[in-house]
């Protein structure tokens, strides 16, 4: 029976990518890749309308540790139309970043896979926090990420077949709800910190068999009671919408009993290797990647944002390596990406990496499989960061959603918009670090900690962002009344955020939205 849908499914994916391929006028994506400093304004200023800005269609946008990933995919030069880089096949180089503004830019084409199911109406989605109390992110974060999500990788690829949809670290973790007595009368929500030590994903189920749920459900569920770490599931009740969660396993937190052999895993991490690999999405990519870092005790994995645009598989890693400065790596990773013999292939080029940090792979640990479904992926490394803890600790999460048709100024319009009624309801905040009095507004300090972008068959743009803003905002709204301060925030950044796009005169932007839980936004926000 399970080889008989299976047949089925190969016929649907078949008649998708024959639809896909005569839909699209290009076999070929543009994209780009923008490894930055994580500041306030560089999404903005890189979407800002321009002679020599480009467009992006759909856009994953990730920020921590003191560095930033954009990630756009079909661009469009305003002037030039569309622009198609032909690139030979085979032994492909890697690609010589584009230096600015302490940014590495790197421009490239791939191919897309028009079977990729990266929309299912079933999907399995989990959040596991492996230290909620963590205030910088040491190194033992580091290898706890890294196993987690090889395991959560490797169990949609290896266990059901299916695609990794989203993988994303560090996460906000579900709204904390107290009650006196466990009296619902009294019952408070609380929003959790902006950002933890978390992993989230979501896997699409191409069996949506209850026995595939239960299944996958009892895999994570083993792996985060023999680590130590809290678990929650998508709560899929009537009435719980994304967002809501279930929780399936609770821990006390603290140090994982598996990661305290070595003291210094215990350390603060030193230095952030942001890495972008690239390629034709297809199942098991993601778990590759990974299991082949696994082979590397001193490489840790301290932040990731992986998904699916434009049927191209990105997977963002923020690697941590022990012992090795920022300006070293930096130096032997420019003179590597420097030579023309470089590879781009994943392995090959982070095998040379490592060998020339002096680095060697550990003999007893795991070995990567002959089959390599990233074999045509591309690589996109560096610059390497010292890291930088979390400079606001005391934030609040908005989430924000939106709905905007294909046009010439993609995500500007909406995005400078937000940035305006943030000025303006919040003009005067007391700026971290600088003297008493100084203020500015909160459209300076709000920061874009994660934002996806996708595009429908209607030429329809929809898009979700998490924002991480000063609490001190929420001095203004706590007037008193029933209403929360962060609900009084949110219903006035909504208001002076559609009063913004009607003044801006920009066509097709509408459904705006913006919730301090991620479950309050539109139902047409997307994940």
């Amino acid at each position: 029976m399970r080889n008989q849908r299976v047949s089925v499914r190969n016929v649907a994916d078949l008649a998708r990518a024959g639809f896909e391929i005569t839909r699209q006028p290009l076999t070929k994506v543009d994209f780009e890749v923008h490894h930055a400093p994580a500041r306030h304004g560089y999404l903005r200023e890189l979407v800002a309308p321009g002679p020599d800005r480009a467009v992006f269609l759909e856009t994953l946008c990730s920020a921590t540790n003191g560095a930033g990933v954009v990630i756009g995919t079909r661009t469009r030069k305003p002037l030039d139309g569309t622009e198609v880089i032909e690139r030979f096949e085979g032994q492909q180089p890697a690609e010589r970043p584009q230096e600015t503004d302490g940014a590495w830019v790197f421009h490239q084409t791939t191919s897309p896979n028009p079977t990729f199911i990266y929309e299912s109406a079933q999907t399995f989605e989990g959040l596991i926090s492996i230290d909620p109390a963590a205030r910088e992110v040491c190194e033992w974060h580091g290898l706890a990420i890294r196993d987690l999500a090889k395991e959560i990788a490797g169990a949609a690829a290896t266990l059901i077949d299916a695609p990794l949809l989203s993988l994303q670290c560090p996460a906000q973790l579900p709204t904390i709800v107290k009650t006196r007595n466990h009296d619902l009368r009294t019952r408070k929500e609380i929003a959790s910190r902006c950002s933890s030590p978390a992993v989230r994903f979501a896997i699409a189920l191409r069996d949506t068999s209850v026995d595939t749920r239960f299944e996958l459900a009892d895999r994570v569920r083993e792996l985060c009671e023999k680590h130590g770490y809290s678990l929650w599931l998508a709560d899929t009740r009537p009435g719980h919408r994304q967002g809501n969660w279930f929780e399936v396993y609770h821990a006390d937190g603290g140090f994982s009993p598996l990661y305290n052999g070595d003291l210094r895993s215990r350390q603060r991490v030193g230095t952030c290797l942001p890495v972008t690999f690239a390629g034709p999405a297809r199942i098991g990519s993601t778990h590759a990647i990974i299991a082949f870092l696994q082979r590397y005790p001193q490489v840790g994995v301290v932040g990731c944002a992986g998904t699916t645009l434009s049927d191209v598989a990105f997977v963002h890693l923020q690697l941590s390596i022990q012992g090795v400065a920022a300006d070293r790596l930096n130096r032997i990773l420019g003179k590597l990406l420097g030579e023309s013999s470089t590879p781009a292939r994943p392995r090959k080029l982070l095998r040379e990496l490592f060998k020339r940090l002096g680095l060697p792979p550990d003999p007893d640990g795991p070995h990567p499989s002959t089959v390599d479904p990233t074999g045509d992926y591309q690589t996109f490394a560096g610059p390497a960061f010292a890291y930088r803890p979390f400079q606001m600790p005391e934030c609040i999460a908005v989430w924000v959603s939106w709905e905007i048709a294909h046009q010439q100024e993609g995500l500007a319009a909406p995005l400078e918009c937000l940035y305006r009624a943030l000025a303006q309801v919040a003009p005067k905040v007391p700026m971290p670090g600088a003297p008493p009095g100084t203020t500015v507004s909160a459209g300076e300090l709000a920061t874009v900690e994660y934002l996806i972008c996708r595009a429908t068959e209607q030429s329809v743009i929809k898009g979700k962002a998490k924002l991480a803003v000063p609490k001190q905002v929420l001095r203004q709204f706590s007037s008193g009344g029933v209403e929360l301060p962060a609900s009084k925030l949110c219903a006035a950044l909504e208001e002076a955020w559609k009063a913004h796009v009607d003044q801006s005169g920009a066509d097709g932007v509408s459904e705006l939205t913006v919730a301090w839980r991620e479950s309050w936004l539109g139902h047409w926000s997307d994940s």
